[in-house]
């Protein structure tokens, strides 16, 4: 399952945790850095996490996940009546994927990418002048800009930016530390630079208003150790933060034929996957920017998990990622765990 990530100008790392011991593999041999020390763009993994922060406020009472956006804060009073917290993190609710069309994304010029320099009030002002309609009956359809919004939304609503208050809240106590958006001059070194398919170096990405869209870094170490801590939290949920990744995992909108929670569902950032009613299910993301790309897969039910983590920007281009998917690496990680 790695292999659609490697390349000659690319470092791929992956990991395999099973019954909370880690196991790490690398394309290449070792450096200065062990392999699983190493740090890369992680991007929509980020929208897990935010999805784990946003369940943790729930068990809180600090926000209620039905009640309409706009009744959290006076900044957030434009936004439409029918967009809740639960319509976000589940892309359902009817907000586009980008705030310009993804053509214009595309062939513009973003020195680094393009959620740079849009901040909160470019944000806020954006919803206040979208002329969207509610939707009908509920409809999936992926939303960075709606993760963005979700995470600025809860950091207006605990008065801290929002990679702050994850830190605070789900960083810090999972034992997290090469888990963030700004790295150290020790972290720096450790960090891939991002390169597009053909090994050319690009900039790595940076965020503002939508930080909770992509905007985290992370290494095999930390999304192993966070991994365990999700697989413990599923099995004997103690915490209130273990009681918000069980929250988190629950599905809320069906992907399925007909809207079935089977094989595949919308959890509050995670998908999930049940191929088999026998058998446990898994937890999946992946994150691609233009020079990195991820996937993390966890089956909490086999006590197991896998990631692979890249400077390779495969996941961004239509026609690679397309080749990722010819292999079907969803049923690969079903068959991963069973064989486990």
């Amino acid at each position: 399952m790695m292999r659609p990530y490697e390349g000659a100008q690319h470092r791929v790392v992956g990991f395999s945790l099973g019954d909370g011991v880690a196991e790490f593999q690398s394309d290449a041999p070792d450096g200065p850095e062990k392999p699983e020390a190493l740090i890369f763009e992680i991007a929509s993994i980020t929208k897990v996490f935010a999805g784990i922060l946003l369940c943790l406020m729930v068990e809180e009472g600090a926000v209620d996940p039905k009640a309409p956006l706009r009744e959290m804060a006076g900044e957030l009073a434009d936004v439409p009546e029918w967009i809740t917290l639960e319509a976000l993190t589940s892309h359902t609710s009817g907000l586009p994927n980008f705030y310009m069309p993804i053509w214009k994304a595309m062939v513009g010029s973003f020195p680094e990418g393009p959620y740079a320099g849009f901040g909160r009030a470019d944000l806020l002002d954006w919803v206040r002048r979208w002329p969207g309609k509610a939707p009908g009956q509920p409809r999936h359809a992926y939303s960075n800009l709606g993760v963005g919004l979700l995470g600025e939304a809860l950091a207006i609503r605990a008065g801290k930016p929002f990679v702050a208050l994850l830190t605070d809240k789900v960083l810090g106590p999972m034992g997290l530390q090469d888990t963030t958006d700004l790295l150290s001059p020790e972290q720096q070194a450790r960090f891939m630079a991002p390169r597009n398919t053909r090994g050319k170096p690009v900039p790595a990405w940076r965020f503002e208003a939508l930080a909770a869209a992509g905007c985290l870094r992370s290494s095999a170490r930390d999304l192993a150790r966070f991994s365990d801590g999700v697989i413990a939290a599923l099995n004997a949920p103690d915490t209130a933060l273990d009681r918000a990744i069980c929250r988190s995992a629950r599905p809320i909108f069906g992907l399925g034929r007909g809207g079935a929670m089977t094989p595949r569902a919308q959890c509050s950032g995670w998908l999930s996957f049940a191929f088999d009613p026998e058998a446990p299910g898994f937890l999946f993301h992946n994150g691609g920017t233009a020079g990195s790309s991820s996937a993390l897969y966890i089956c909490a039910g086999r006590r197991e998990a896998f990631g692979i983590l890249s400077n390779n920007g495969v996941a961004a281009g239509l026609w690679s990622s397309l080749r990722m998917s010819w292999p079907d690496p969803f049923r690969q990680a079903h068959r991963y765990f069973m064989a486990g």
